[in-house]
């Protein structure tokens, strides 16, 4: 297989800050629930000794496909290789690590999606390429389209308000219901139409991409997953060890924050407000502007 470019995917968002805080050089299990185009995971395997090990998650097979290549040369070690990759959404990593009788020095938790699946992918994660309403991040359960063409106006509008903020919502989903009785939805074309005909055109970009983010996170049940990881993962993590989180939404943002909080017997919560990206690193890669991180510690 050929060699691919590394820029596929986007430049990690606060590499340094997730590196130092997950304390790499100092434990031997560490999970990346998010592999994406591995920049994380390259940082770590940089920091990590010889007999640590990486389980590097993602639901993506075409991010898996990616960092075979990307990673070639240490999967090639085979069971003295360091990295572990496993074709899976990370709400099943407490699954696959109880089920080898680990414990955890750390996991990262990089809830951003890729430019890869946002330029070069087919599913239509992107209001800004003409593709199917898939937005499935694994081949299975309802996709964007049938979100679309199923649920009522009043579960629309709700979807739109709670994943994006989206000001707009109920008139959106009241011409999304009246727009299928016409045809259903099938394509990214097709919800961009909704938003042409009831939004001005300055603020048309910015709806879209509420949209697209909102129908994202209903199709993938991302806040629930995301509420069912931390849930399972904390007693995985042995004493000292940290579970960093990178959140671009409030919601998400909210759930990170409000488990720790209840977490707190178990967890010392090491960033007492979410860390933002340095106005530098905004300048120079913008999908960094919404991030927040937590970062907790298991006690003794």
């Amino acid at each position: 297989m050929a060699r691919l470019n590394v820029e596929t995917y986007h430049t990690p968002v606060m590499l340094r800050e997730c590196i130092e805080h997950l304390a790499v050089t100092q434990g031997r299990v560490f999970v990346d629930g998010t592999l994406g185009g591995g920049g994380h995971t390259s940082a770590m395997l940089e920091q990590i000794s010889g007999d640590a090990r990486i389980f590097a998650f993602d639901a993506d097979e075409k991010a898996i496909e990616h960092c075979q290549i990307r990673f070639e040369d240490e999967l090639l070690r085979g069971d003295a290789s360091r990295l572990i990759l496993v074709h899976d959404n990370f709400d099943t990593m407490a699954s696959h690590i109880s089920e080898r009788g680990l414990h955890l020095n750390g996991v990262l938790l990089d809830l951003g999606v890729s430019s890869f699946q946002f330029d070069h992918h087919h599913r239509g994660f992107s209001f800004r390429h003409m593709a199917p309403l898939d937005m499935r991040f694994m081949p299975e359960g309802e996709t964007a389209a049938d979100i679309l063409n199923i649920r009522t106006d009043q579960e629309l509008a709700q979807i739109f308000r709670d994943y994006a903020d989206e000001t707009q919502a109920w008139r959106l989903a009241k011409a999304i219901v009246q727009r299928r009785h016409l045809a259903p939805f099938a394509t990214t074309a097709d919800l961009r139409d909704i938003v042409i005909q009831q939004i001005p055109p300055q603020h048309q970009p910015k709806t879209m991409a509420r949209l697209f983010q909102a129908l994202r996170i209903a199709v993938n049940r991302e806040l629930q997953r995301l509420e069912d990881t931390l849930t399972s993962i904390i007693p995985l993590l042995a004493p000292g060890g940290r579970i960093v989180v990178m959140s671009y939404h409030s919601g998400e943002d909210r759930i990170v924050k409000n488990i720790f909080r209840s977490n707190g017997p178990t967890l010392t919560t090491i960033t007492k407000k979410a860390v933002e990206a340095s106005p530098h690193e905004v300048r120079d890669n913008p999908r960094a502007r919404s991030a927040r991180l937590r970062v907790a510690e298991r006690r003794a």
